[in-house]
């Protein structure tokens, strides 16, 4: 039995599948989440099983934490503590 792809939910033949990313797609159907531009093993990125093209990759983006006035009382306190501790 043929499977479905992954995007249409239709039957997908031999002579047209790709198999990425766990699933079976129609060559037509593999194409970016963002932009539809049509991809192929080459050129596609995946990210939560779902394909993108280079430039709508989900970027990872990390945050920095700031020296608040919270984060600072609680570093000051943190040291006190090792302080203490290397006292007694």
């Amino acid at each position: 039995m043929n499977p479905q792809c992954a995007r249409c939910g239709k039957i997908v033949y031999p002579t047209e599948k790709v198999s990425c990313l766990d699933k079976n797609w129609h060559k037509g159907c593999f194409h970016c989440e963002v932009c539809k531009m049509t991809l192929n093993m080459k050129n596609y990125k995946g990210y939560d099983k779902k394909p993108y093209c280079n430039a709508h990759y989900p970027k990872t983006s990390f945050t920095i934490v700031a020296d608040t006035p919270e984060n600072l009382r609680l570093r000051q306190q943190s040291e006190l503590q090792s302080q203490v501790r290397r006292d007694l």
